[in-house]
């Protein structure tokens, strides 16, 4: 084989882009960048519904905090993301950031990913068009997040209802 042909025949080995979001108020949504298909497919263990995915890995530079973003249809699986993270209570979301995590599969080994990345769902990170959902993740430094403490009614008796 001469290196022209190396260099310009696709691997026959199938990459899958995958989407995990997860957070403890609500099922774990797991998608795969589907090619055509629409059969669920088992990638590390778990199923995975297919759904049109446009990703956008973050750009490591050491400098700057990792920052990505996807796009999916809406028809498919955006408006049950839609449903799913307004279904979180705003003070659950403060306390516990909505996880991202994104990976890269070759078909060859499907228990263990190229690469990973877990980020967080940004305050301003969903945004919805006609027809696509639009989630923009980032990595969260939770030392400089403005979170106020939990207050315990033994602490301020003024909470109680009386």
């Amino acid at each position: 084989m001469d290196n022209e042909t190396i260099w310009t025949t696709k691997n026959p080995e199938i990459e899958y882009d995958t989407i995990w979001i997860t957070h403890s108020d609500i099922e774990p949504v797991r998608i795969y960048a589907s090619n055509g298909s629409d059969q669920p497919v088992t990638i590390g263990g778990y199923s995975h519904d297919p759904c049109y995915i446009e990703v956008q890995y973050p750009q490591v530079d050491g400098e700057s905090a990792p920052q990505a973003s996807f796009s999916m249809q809406r028809a498919v699986v955006g408006d049950e993301v839609k449903r799913l993270l307004k279904s979180i209570t705003p003070y659950k979301r403060i306390k516990e950031p909505v996880k991202v995590v994104l990976s890269r599969w070759h078909s060859s080994d499907l228990s263990t990913p190229m690469f990973s990345y877990e980020l967080d769902v940004a305050n301003d990170g969903v945004s919805f068009s006609v027809d696509s959902v639009t989630v923009k993740c980032e990595k969260t430094n939770i030392m400089t997040r403005s979170v106020a403490r939990v207050y315990e009614i033994t602490e301020w008796t003024g909470l109680e209802n009386t």
